[in-house]
């Protein structure tokens, strides 16, 4: 994947502009000036023809250029020559930049690839300056992406909201990762709100939920972090679907997995081994692990309250869950499934219990048994 994003640029002089253009060609950092390419420019001439074109219109004044940096992943592998087509096909392709004198390198010293582009605030065909919009930035990103896949790079996956910089993919030990990490574990094994906010004390986090957002304390020392830092769940959305109706929904959907784990544990290996088998078949044991390792088994018996779930009912579940697997396949949305098809399944299995329950014979304790496992998700 590529990262673009765009560097501040102070209002200056024409000492600033040749710094900067000095500064991106430097030759320990662009293969001896092999990594260089220019367009509407001469190469070598860069500073001189930018000035030409600003005097001829008489804009050598106020902003001088405008910054782009286009990050690799180092997970990517891309090469320096890779890296350079990219470029130039970014420059030929980006159509606010036809007009307007581009220089670009791609430099190789940091352990991620990265192209710079030096764009002339003042076009050479009209004498226009330079505008960039939130949207035009949006554009270009969007261009990254499509070149990326060209070249059969990875890309952002854009079906979830936020945006993280470029430091956040490319430092492994990122601090907000590192929070998303521990907030996701703990929303997984949680059964309500207080069950949360508790776990995320545990381990020096303050979780402030409320109806429509949540607020996360980190002191300093977490993470390895200097000073205090908060965060919203919106700044973490990039990582995940950590939105307050998604906690609620894990919490009610958590919860009612460990009541019916508690009264029989081979309707829940059953629900879960399925869902497994469905959703990731090459390791079908993952939802079982995650959500048995925190209800509470230990001290209980072998023996298991058993209701008769008729193989048709089962593969009415099957069938539905299978449906909304295909469903969000199609939709591109994958936030959220699991939950969707466990709350699913546990919900026609109550609805046979019932079913069952009417039918059978008036026993008060089979009565009590039920209406004691009986829960809304």
């Amino acid at each position: 994947m590529a990262i673009v994003k765009p560097i501040k640029v102070r209002v200056g002089n024409l000492a600033g502009l040749r710094a900067v253009l000095d500064y991106i060609k430097e030759d320990r950092k662009t293969q001896n000036g092999a990594l260089v390419y220019c367009k509407d420019l001469l190469k070598g001439k860069e500073y001189q023809q930018m000035v030409i074109t600003k005097r001829a219109f008489h804009k050598d004044t106020g902003r001088q250029y405008a910054h782009f940096v286009q990050s690799f992943d180092p997970r990517d592998n891309v090469s320096p020559e890779l890296a350079y087509k990219i470029g130039q096909e970014f420059i030929k392709r980006y159509e606010p930049f036809q007009g307007f004198q581009v220089m670009m390198a791609v430099h190789t010293n940091e352990p991620h690839m990265h192209i710079h582009y030096i764009v002339s605030s003042v076009s050479h065909e009209n004498g226009c300056k330079w505008q960039s919009s939130p949207e035009d930035l949006k554009r270009m990103r969007s261009l990254s992406d499509e070149l990326c896949l060209e070249h059969g790079l990875s890309v952002i996956e854009h079906g979830r909201k936020g945006h993280r910089s470029y430091g956040e993919y490319s430092q492994t030990a990122s601090w907000k990762r590192q929070l998303a990490q521990d907030i996701a574990n703990n929303l997984a094994i949680s059964h309500s709100r207080a069950d949360f906010i508790h776990r995320m004390e545990n381990i020096g986090i303050d979780a402030d939920v409320g109806e429509k957002s949540a607020l996360f304390t980190i002191p300093a020392g977490v993470y390895g972090l200097q000073s205090e830092r908060k965060c919203s769940n919106w700044k973490l959305i990039s990582y995940g679907d950590f939105t307050t109706e998604n906690m609620r929904n894990t919490w009610n959907c958590n919860a009612g997995l460990a009541r019916i784990g508690g009264s029989d544990m081979q309707l829940l290996q059953e629900v879960l081994l399925e869902l497994g088998q469905l959703h990731c078949p090459d390791t079908p044991d993952r939802y079982q692990d995650m959500y048995f390792r925190d209800i509470p088994f230990d001290g209980m018996t072998k023996q298991e309250i058993e209701i008769a779930l008729s193989r048709k009912a089962l593969d009415s579940m099957l069938e539905k869950a299978r449906q909304a697997h295909e469903k969000a396949k199609a939709e591109s949305r994958q936030a959220g499934l699991l939950l969707a098809t466990i709350a699913d399944t546990l919900a026609e299995v109550l609805r046979w219990q019932e079913e069952q329950r009417q039918n059978a014979p008036n026993h008060d304790d089979y009565t009590e048994y039920e209406e004691e496992n009986e829960y809304e998700l």
